[in-house]
C-alpha cells in the first residue's frame, strides 16, 4: 500500500474518532474496499487493519474496548500484545465468523486522538473530499 493511501485511512479514522468510536469492521472495510470494489488481497487488508489498530492505540490516540448499551465506552484492560493476539484470533482465524469480529472491539479516541483530529480537520481545505458513503 502506498504510503499516501495509509496516511488517508489514518486521517479518515481520527476526524471519524470526534464522531463516535470505529468499529475493527469500520477499520477493514477502509482497507478493503474502494466504491464496494475489494481493492487489495483479503490478507494485505487484514495486516494493514491490524497494524493501523495497534499504531492508533501505541501512539494514544485511540483506546480499544466496546460501547455500552448505556452510551459509554467500556476499555478492555489488557496490555497491547494481549489486546492484538485476541483480536487477531477473531479477525485472522476465524474471519468466516464476521459476527465474531466486526465489532468485537472498537477504537474510542483519546483526548491526544481528538485534538490531532480536530487539528487535522482544521487544515482540509474541504473537509468532505477525503469522506466516502
Amino acid at each position: 500500500m502506498a504510503a499516501p493511501d495509509r496516511d488517508v485511512v489514518r486521517e479518515n479514522l481520527l476526524v471519524e474518532g470526534l464522531m463516535d468510536a470505529i468499529s475493527l469492521g469500520e477499520v477493514h472495510t477502509a482497507f478493503m474496499y474502494e466504491k464496494d470494489e475489494p481493492k487489495r488481497p483479503l490478507r494485505e487488508a487484514q495486516t494493514l487493519t491490524l497494524d493501523m489498530v495497534q499504531e492508533l492505540v501505541r501512539d494514544g490516540l485511540f483506546i480499544l474496548g466496546v460501547p455500552t448499551r448505556r452510551g459509554d465506552f467500556e476499555a478492555w484492560d489488557l496490555p497491547l500484545d494481549v489486546a492484538m493476539s485476541k483480536i487477531g484470533d477473531a479477525y485472522i482465524k476465524n474471519f468466516d465468523d464476521r459476527w465474531g469480529w466486526t465489532t468485537m472491539v472498537w477504537l474510542s479516541a483519546t483526548d491526544k486522538g481528538e485534538n490531532l483530529a480536530r487539528k487535522l480537520y482544521a487544515d482540509d481545505p474541504d473537509p468532505s473530499a477525503g469522506s466516502s458513503p
